[in-house]
């Protein structure tokens, strides 16, 4: 009895902290993918988007502190796909 629940409890570990790491690694993107639209002008050409990108990647490190991963994942993916607006009109305003 005393092994299983030993296992179990390893089991629930790994499965938070492989979590975990997929948040983390998330926002690592998108924080990468917004350095990336800054270095294009996107904070000057589609400010918008850029400062979005920004506001959700807040609230994503935030969530991510707090251990709601679900939460931080959504507002990752906001982040992302704002980032990549404002990278394709910065790039589309250089032409």
């Amino acid at each position: 009895m005393r092994r299983a629940f030993v296992v179990l409890c390893a089991m629930f570990l790994i499965a938070g902290l492989a979590v975990g790491c997929a948040t983390s690694n998330a926002i690592g993107n998108a924080r990468a993918q917004l350095v990336k639209a800054k270095a294009a002008g996107a904070e000057y050409s589609a400010p918008n988007e850029y400062y979005s990108a920004e506001a959700y990647l807040g609230q994503a490190v935030r969530q991510a502190e707090k251990g709601d991963n679900k939460q931080a994942q959504i507002f990752t993916k906001q982040s992302a796909d704002y980032s990549a607006k404002a990278l394709e009109m910065a790039k589309g305003g250089a032409k």
